[in-house]
């Protein structure tokens, strides 16, 4: 069984890596093209994206081995003389079950360690494959001014031999203005290290050599040099891949497990910090004026003195005071309103900053446990629906595979957009998958140790049958309007 079984979970697993780390790439194909990177950076690239996206493709693999397995061996009636000898579905299966415990152990390891060192290393080396500048690309017709201090316009362009015509420089290192021209009939370039090197033919270069200050006015003498051959250099920065220290990048993804679980506990803490300094914060513009109050001596509550407003014959706490007092009063306490409104909603809104960086933190958290556990759930959905269905090869285990990876992966997006927006709890979007996927595995366990045929096709023409001799029946009572019940006492049922 194992033999039959490791076979196809490779060869899954490779196929869908595959498609994964493309499609996941296809996301970032614009930011790394044209960069001129090495086959070392593309290939580490490419390695730390099927790091990451390995427990992705695991569940999916699992399941299209265990259909292919049980499948073929269904087919060929391997299963029927299999428990024909007293043997059940349980301990055929418990071999290839124990390997994907296993499996999903390993997981749960790699998803706690492993991960989250390749997330850190793979968007700290896209994040310096950002910064990098293009190759040195000029198009014909175009001022090409990637290089710094430098515009360079050519009117065409030989392909195949790499030479340039009508070749026009600017250079604008010293910031004043279009003092240093190179005009030239054609040209080559190369690279040497940061330098470009361009050979320039049949050219002349307009050059300002200094600034002299003649009468209050400035003085710009230029010189004009005529050459047949003229070696050119450009110094090239940022088209080097310059490597950012990986601590300076702190993200949920990338953190281990303990600095994970200290980072929520961090942040429950400086919630509760935060509620408090905003209570205080509050109480600045919520004290009672006791101007016009005095105290009394409450027995009921310990001696605790009491605010007691004395306001005689006044129908309001605006007439205790004067006339003349009255706007500076409601001027004051608009100023406190305007005031407490302000910072209400800068309260609220960084709150809700907080409980959403709580709700990423958390679901990270809870999912680096659940989807391993995915492993464990579609094995049991493979090896059932291949002893059900019990057609091997690549076409209908193929075709189930994909329909359970839609189903996996919109239960794993959406759980985590739900999460995030605090949908449902940050567990619940984590565990999606598997709290959906779950009941649906052990139904068809429990129907293929049943030794069901609801996917026969027999039974399917059964079904046919019994349709369309129920609906003659129904249409001949529509037509003689009568009681089907009457005509057959076998239609009650």
């Amino acid at each position: 069984m194992l033999r039959s079984f490791l076979g196809p979970l490779l060869m899954s697993l490779i196929i869908i890596l595959f498609i994964l780390v493309m499609q996941f790439m296809s996301l970032y194909i614009q930011e790394i093209m044209g960069k001129g990177l090495g086959p070392a950076i593309l290939g580490k690239l490419f390695y730390y994206a099927g790091g990451r996206l390995i427990l992705s493709a695991l569940p999916v693999a699992i399941l299209a081995a265990a259909l292919m397995t049980f499948g073929n061996m269904g087919e060929h009636n391997e299963l029927a003389a299999i428990k024909s000898c007293g043997i059940s579905l349980f301990k055929i299966m418990r071999s290839t079950l124990i390997l994907s415990i296993l499996l999903t152990s390993f997981s749960l390891w790699f998803s706690f360690e492993i991960i989250p060192r390749a997330n850190l290393k793979f968007f700290s080396l896209y994040y310096d494959v950002q910064r990098k500048k293009a190759d040195v690309a000029i198009k014909p017709g175009h001022f090409y001014s990637d290089i710094d201090g430098y515009v360079i316009r050519v009117s065409d362009k030989n392909t195949e031999s790499g030479t340039l015509f009508d070749v026009l420089i600017y250079n604008h290192t010293e910031n004043r203005g279009n003092t240093d021209i190179i005009l030239a009939d054609s040209a080559r370039m190369g690279l040497r290290g940061n330098q470009m090197y361009m050979l320039l033919y049949a050219g002349v270069r307009y050059e300002a050599y200094n600034l002299k200050e003649k009468d209050g006015k400035q003085n710009l003498p230029f010189g004009r040099t005529y050459f047949d051959s003229l070696i050119y250099a450009f110094t090239l920065e940022g088209f080097e891949l310059d490597r950012t220290d990986e601590k300076q990048f702190r993200h949920q993804i990338t953190l281990p497990m303990h600095r994970l679980a200290d980072a929520l506990d961090s942040l429950d803490i400086l919630e509760a910090q935060y509620i408090e300094k905003s209570i205080l914060q509050l109480s600045r513009y919520t004290k009672v004026d006791t101007s016009f109050t005095y105290y009394l001596t409450d027995s009921t509550r310990q001696g605790l003195p009491l605010a007691v407003v004395e306001l005689g014959a006044q129908d309001s706490l605006l007439g205790c005071y004067e006339t003349e007092d009255e706007v500076d009063l409601i001027s004051r306490a608009l100023v406190n309103a305007r005031a407490v409104r302000s910072y209400v909603e800068f309260m609220v809104k960084k709150r809700e900053d907080q409980e959403e960086s709580q709700r990423r933190y958390a679901y990270e958290y809870y999912f680096r446990y659940a989807l391993p556990f995915n492993c464990i759930v579609f094995f049991l959905i493979g090896a059932s629906l291949g002893a059900i269905i019990r057609k091997g090869g690549l076409g209908p285990p193929a075709l189930v595979s994909i329909v359970f990876f839609l189903v996996f992966y919109v239960l794993t997006t959406y759980g985590k957009k739900f999460a995030k927006e605090g949908v449902m709890d940050p567990w619940v979007g984590a565990w999606l998958s598997v709290l959906v996927c779950a009941p649906i595995a052990l139904y068809f366990t429990y129907q293929a140790t049943m030794d069901a045929s609801l996917f026969n096709e027999s039974t399917w023409l059964m079904f046919r049958d019994w349709w369309h001799e129920r609906r003659l029946r129904l249409g001949r009572w529509l037509g003689r309007g009568a009681n089907p019940a009457e005509e057959d006492p076998g239609a009650r049922s």
